[in-house]
């Protein structure tokens, strides 16, 4: 083989791997494309999801701010009622009863009558009882 044609069949071996290299290059950039692709639908997909969870944000503030209200409101009838409780079991029941009480058997003592609104409130409690 002469000089030439070993130069020859180098330069055509290099053109083969050069061709070869091209298609893998060609391959990889059509890879690249597809990778593109999939990341500009990836982003409007995502933008369209931030979009609806701005609305679900919106809605969300909307029902905290309604549940917050809720939420005083409870505890205004849960402290109503923690009071109301407070003056019977603190006041009513051990202060005002009695000394109404004695206050009754004094004037049923004295032989006065009772006004109508303490009778009306003892009939009452019987009646309940």
């Amino acid at each position: 083989m002469s000089d030439i044609d070993a130069i020859n069949e180098r330069l055509n071996k290099a053109d083969e791997r050069f061709g070869r290299g091209e298609e893998k290059f060609s391959e990889f950039a059509g890879a690249l494309a597809d990778i593109k692709g999939h990341l500009k639908s990836q982003d409007q997909t995502m933008a369209t999801m931030a979009a609806k969870l701005d609305t679900v944000v919106t809605g969300t503030d909307s029902i905290v701010g309604m549940w917050s209200g809720g939420v005083k409101t409870v505890r205004f009838f849960c402290r109503l009622a923690e009071s109301w409780t407070f003056l019977l079991r603190k006041v009513f029941i051990p202060v005002v009863l009695p000394l109404v009480s004695i206050w009754a058997l004094f004037r049923i003592a004295n032989h006065q009558s009772l006004p109508d609104s303490i009778t009306a409130g003892i009939k009452l409690i019987l009646a309940t009882l």
